[in-house]
């Protein structure tokens, strides 16, 4: 949503000011210690770096166009997606972009460039490719579960729990899954996989990855998203428009 301006500079800001404070943060951790389950002081700088790249490219497609979808099932303006001939699914997730987003992308590029060359990390061709692959994997897994989540609108009168919940799976994404224990490791590597996809997204460029971890990735990125379809058909199945 280009016009929205204000929108694109308040996000711009906000995203500035949380990933200030999270380096920061992690500035000191790592003053009192050498690394954090396994993760060194500028792995975790591209870990953040990471987060902030797929943060914007979810701002940039899905988000905004997402966070309209309870309001268009209530006021019937979803009916005219429905009858276009595209796949309706597809057209609702991203019939606007905000290309401003992307310039907010480019800090976390310029933190995972500072991460590299201070941390002595070589990002081979190889594994630039694999970063690539995993980064868009990681946003598919984000997208399909905000989506399902989402989807309780045709049933729900409100449905802003959803958002919150995106919220808290983001702050806790916002550091590797290995740092968590019990529960909390079990839902974000599981259940709502946020912290698993920016873990391996991570991993797969600077440190090594296990075959069977990435296997899993990628079947639950897709698995996933299959269950997003089926979902979002299902709802369509009971959806009475707001305008009949």
């Amino acid at each position: 949503m280009a016009a929205y301006k204000v929108n694109f500079i308040l996000v711009f800001v906000t995203n500035a000011a949380f990933f200030s404070v999270q380096l920061i943060f992690m500035h000191l951790v790592y003053s009192n210690v050498d690394t954090l389950a396994g993760w060194t002081k500028y792995e975790m700088f591209f870990y953040i770096g990471t987060f902030n790249i797929i943060d914007s490219l979810w701002t940039f497609g899905p988000f905004f166009n997402l966070l309209a979808i309870p309001g268009m099932i209530r006021s019937g303006a979803l009916d005219y997606y429905l009858t276009k001939p595209v796949n309706a699914q597809f057209l609702i997730s991203l019939r606007n972009i905000d290309p401003g987003s992307l310039i907010s992308a480019l800090t976390g590029i310029i933190l995972i460039s500072f991460a590299l060359i201070q941390g002595g990390m070589e990002l081979t061709f190889g594994r630039a490719v694999l970063y690539v692959v995993s980064v868009f994997h990681a946003l598919m897994i984000q997208y399909s579960v905000y989506f399902i989540l989402t989807c309780s609108s045709f049933w729900l009168v409100k449905a802003d729990f959803v958002d919150s919940i995106h919220g808290i799976l983001c702050y806790f994404s916002t550091r590797p899954v290995d740092i968590y224990k019990g529960f909390i490791r079990f839902v974000l590597s599981y259940v709502l996989p946020y912290g698993l996809a920016l873990t391996v997204a991570s991993k797969a460029a600077i440190k090594t990855i296990h075959s069977p971890e990435y296997t899993l990735f990628l079947v639950l990125s897709w698995s996933i998203f299959a269950v997003s379809i089926g979902v979002w058909r299902f709802s369509l199945k009971h959806y009475s428009s707001a305008s009949s």
